[in-house]
């Protein structure tokens, strides 16, 4: 079992997590609701367990945390009301800093908010059932007009449809014409227009030819309002309903009840009509005078809601998260009504005394009831030597950290923990956006090295490797410059918007990010040479041209420029970078970069991982585990040395050595593959020789690459069985000293140990039990050695493809080199080339330009940038982090606030 000693000296470090110290919070019921709201402010303590699935409640709160629902309840009703007035609710940007919230400001919210909400649900009510009678009004009128439509042309009196016509047509066809003469039944209504169809189908299959319907649709939908529900804009139909007999009208007025068809009365005669519709305007003009007046009264309420609406949110929200902490807390003191709040918690060492100030001013403002009184100092002492219930062991050493004269107690423990503390880096503007890549891999262990500090470097060089152009870095260094220059308007933006911009918040958290990806692009875009696909020449090139024209131009004559003749290759590189020359070589340039690019790629990525190996090392020194130094990290360092750091010293002494100026076996003839090299040793087979070259790189070349591939191969016996088999030694140790421990406690008990019976039984007992341990040992055993040597092939067969992955260094740097050099030749040098008028050919030059712009915004920087930085990505959480990162530890949850905005 890992065991965690606290520390002495107090770190505060952005490489190791701080320290951490645990302590027991004690809060007095009066007074821990203001403690808990500064401490969430400040945001510094981490309260263990409380949010445990099987963590029972005290249920103390229970009452306060349904009454904050409630509160939060008539704010969200309220805020609806406004959203649907467009009424100005007063955004406070600065309300966690003004606005500090207090206990007894609950009863003050509570009677408001109440006293509000009755007088805008009363106003509210009130104006629906004004705007429901307005819109039935409406409906009548409408469904009055076009009955009367129906009935009278538009030329005079005179009837579109007799009586006897129409009745003639309702009347079924089984009717003979002897039968009681008939009178037509008017009857109008209003129904919603997603339901006529329906409605309409379902009278027709009942009524037949019996029942008449005429609709129309209303100029404008209208409001309907259902009580506990939305008002919701609908459209409608007014019908108009003929029938010759009466018999039927109970089975239609069934059907209008079930699907809310309004009914409304219709005169017999259109002057009865026509009176109607007058009296249903006047009423109209009547009820909307009322309207405004109501609206009005409406929105001044409302109104006054607004003011203080989002600060009371924010708070009762607040207020809701610390009485849900404060019922989960362990209710401890006090004879009949427990009166005091006891928590473990962890706290940054250098947060301490921070922490004590903040208990300190929030008990003094509140009036913090005296813990020292007579009554609880017996209790004080018993929660001193209270047994902990932790499943950890505990030397129960107290130190107070606070005055017992204060409302709060912060006792600090001094102990051996099991469990790991959390981690914690104290972050900034600029490390933040680089510990975010980390913790989305992984949380580091306690005290475990954090690579965020290195990715900081290692992460934008990587990317720039692949990326590398000094105009498109120039393009992410602008880009990077405008959002932290504009920092405070996105800010700003992002606290007053009402929805989240998710792309927007991923690309300011890595502004920082981004602007050094900027940077090392435009350092290694002057390394490579080149900017937009060109080439430029800043110090001269080393190498001249000494034929003239007419040999240039010459089919028959390829152009050679030989290196070990003075007139072509001065002898001095190129100061900064690759030489101008191999810009405008063609396919030579090609062969000689991509040389140049795998080899750099195998390089750094050999680098790379041998300081990740490093780290490891650096780990096991802090955290004290010299078994996994001895027997784990250094055999793979030797191992990775001398096969791969020995590949990486011959890609240097090939550059060294050889060179195409320098006269034979080192010219660039005799030049050896290094490739060719490495296999070579890692089969044993000697090299063919060639002619006027050496046969080797060095003297002793072939014995010391077979000495190197021997001490590889020895260190995988010690990855395989060294810490099993210490393991193995320590627990046999372990044994040996508690069988000792044992048999000299039996001797001290054998005078209990009198009767033959019960000693035979506890010999078959312990006997059994001694088997079981054993079994269980082994079971423990074989897992160790199955991981042992699954961590041993990973480690062998790793340390290949991980070399091999950083090839994609290589294959996205020539991609992103290819692709400028296809959007410059075939895009841009169309609109040079043309040879079109002026006024022709300047907007074709410009339309060129804009193309080629977009393209290599969009194609060249977003995409391939994108992609650059998901395998740099890949590189740091597998290549590199694999080697010395654990990232299983738990990260630091202090109870806090999120920053308030529109959307809180």
């Amino acid at each position: 079992m890992r065991v965690f000693k606290k520390q002495q000296t107090k770190v505060k470090s952005f490489f190791r997590s701080e320290d951490m110290d645990l302590c027991q919070l004690l809060l007095h019921t009066e007074n821990a609701f203001d403690c808990l709201i500064e401490l969430g402010h400040h945001g510094a303590v981490q309260f263990n367990n409380v949010y445990d699935e099987d963590r029972l409640l005290n249920n103390l709160y229970s009452k306060k945390v349904t009454q904050c629902y409630e509160l939060l309840r008539i704010v969200d009703s309220l805020h609806t009301y406004i959203v649907q007035l467009h009424v100005n609710e007063i955004f406070y940007p600065d309300v966690d800093r003004e606005n500090r919230l207090k206990e007894k400001d609950l009863a003050k919210y509570s009677d408001s908010l109440k006293r509000i909400h009755v007088e805008a649900s009363a106003v509210t009510e009130h104006y629906y059932r004004l705007d429901s009678r307005r819109n039935r009004m409406m409906e009548h009128s409408f469904a009055l007009n076009k009955a009367n439509k129906y009935m009278v042309s538009d030329m005079g009196s005179e009837l579109l449809y007799s009586e006897s016509t129409v009745i003639g047509l309702v009347q079924d066809a089984t009717t003979t014409s002897g039968a009681y003469p008939a009178h037509l039944n008017y009857m109008i209504g209003c129904i919603r227009a997603d339901k006529f169809y329906s409605f309409e189908l379902l009278l027709y299959r009942l009524c037949s030819f019996n029942l008449i319907i005429r609709f129309a649709e209303m100029p404008s939908p209208v409001y309907e309002y259902h009580y506990g529900y939305k008002p919701e804009r609908v459209r409608k139909f007014a019908i108009l309903m003929m029938a010759s007999s009466t018999m039927i009208w109970p089975k239609v007025l069934k059907i209008c009840a079930l699907y809310h068809v309004n009914i409304y009365d219709c005169p017999s005669s259109a002057s009865q009509r026509e009176d109607k519709v007058k009296e249903l305007s006047q009423e109209i003009v009547n009820v909307e005078k009322v309207l405004k007046e109501a609206e009005l009264m409406r929105r001044q309420i409302l109104e006054v809601a607004g003011r203080d609406l989002f600060i009371i949110r924010v708070n009762l929200r607040k207020a809701l998260k610390v009485y849900d902490l404060m019922n989960r807390l362990r209710l401890v003191g006090g004879v009949e009504v427990p009166r005091y709040l006891l928590a473990e918690v962890y706290i940054p060492s250098s947060d301490v005394p921070e922490v004590e100030a903040i208990l300190r001013s929030a008990s003094r403002i509140s009036g913090g009831a005296d813990i020292n009184d007579s009554s609880d100092e017996d209790e004080m002492n018993d929660m001193k030597t209270m047994p902990d219930t932790t499943p950890y062991p505990i030397e129960s050493d107290f130190q107070p950290l606070e005055d017992m004269s204060a409302g709060a107690i912060l006792l600090k423990k001094n102990r051996l923990v099991s469990h790991m503390p959390p981690t914690y880096f104290r972050l900034n503007k600029f490390t933040r956006g680089f510990q975010n890549l980390i913790d989305a891999y992984g949380m580091a262990d306690y005290k475990e090295l954090n690579p965020a500090p290195y990715t900081i470097i290692t992460f934008p060089f990587l990317f720039a490797v692949m990326f590398g152009d000094l105009g498109h870095g120039i393009l992410l260094i602008l880009f990077s410059s405008l959002m932290i220059w504009k920092h405070r308007e996105i800010e700003r933006y992002q606290i007053n918007a009402t929805s989240e911009n998710e792309i927007l918040n991923i690309l300011y958290a890595g502004r920082y990010i981004i602007l050094l990806m900027g940077v090392f692009s435009v350092y290694m875009g002057l390394v490579y040479n080149i900017v937009m696909a060109k080439g430029f020449n800043l110090f001269g090139s080393s190498w001249s041209c000494r034929y003239n024209e007419t040999t240039v131009y010459d089919p028959a004559f390829h152009v050679t420029l030989d290196s070990s003749h003075p007139h072509f290759y001065s002898g001095h590189p190129y100061p900064l970078g690759m030489d101008p020359v191999w810009a405008v070589c063609g396919q030579d340039s090609i062969t000689t970069t991509n040389s140049l690019k795998m080899k750099m790629a195998i390089v750094l990525g050999i680098s790379q991982m041998m300081f990740g190996l490093g780290l490891a090392a650096a780990n096991c020194v802090l955290m004290k585990r010299k078994a996994d130094l001895i027997l784990v990290v250094i055999p793979q360092m030797v191992f990775m040395l001398c096969l791969f750091g020995y590949l990486v010293f011959l890609i240097f002494y090939k550059w060294l050595s050889y060179g195409g100026h320098k006269p034979a076996p080192y010219n660039a003839a005799c030049a050896p593959s290094v490739l060719i090299t490495f296999i070579n040793m890692m089969l044993m087979k000697k090299e063919e020789p060639v002619e006027n070259c050496l046969d080797y790189m060095y003297p002793n070349e072939r014995m010391i690459e077979f000495a190197l591939v021997g001490i590889a191969f020895s260190t995988i016996p010690i990855l395989l069985a060294g810490k099993p088999i210490y393991l193995m030694r320590r627990r046999r140790k372990m044994e040996q000293e508690r069988e000792r421990d044992f048999k000299r406690m039996r001797r001290q008990t054998i005078a209990e140990m009198r009767s033959t019976m019960r000693y035979t039984d506890d010999d078959n007992s312990e006997t059994s039990r001694q088997k079981s341990v054993d079994n269980e040992e082994e079971h423990e055993m074989s897992e160790i050695w199955i991981h042992s040597g699954i961590h041993t092939i990973e480690t062998v067969l790793g340390s290949v493809s991980h070399t091999a992955s950083y090839l994609r260094l290589w294959a996205l740097s020539l991609a992103h080199d290819q692709l400028s050099d296809v959007l410059w030749h075939m895009v841009l040098t169309k609109g040079f080339a043309n040879t079109l008028p002026l006024y022709y050919g300047v907007p074709v030059l410009m339309a060129a330009f804009f193309a080629w712009a977009i393209l290599t915004v969009a194609i060249l920087v977003m995409m391939e940038g994108l992609s650059a930085f998901l395998h740099t990505l890949r590189l740091h959480w597998v290549e590199f982090q694999s080697k010395f990162f654990g990232g299983a530890g738990e990260s630091f949850k202090a109870f806090s606030f999120p920053p308030s905005n529109q959307r809180s």
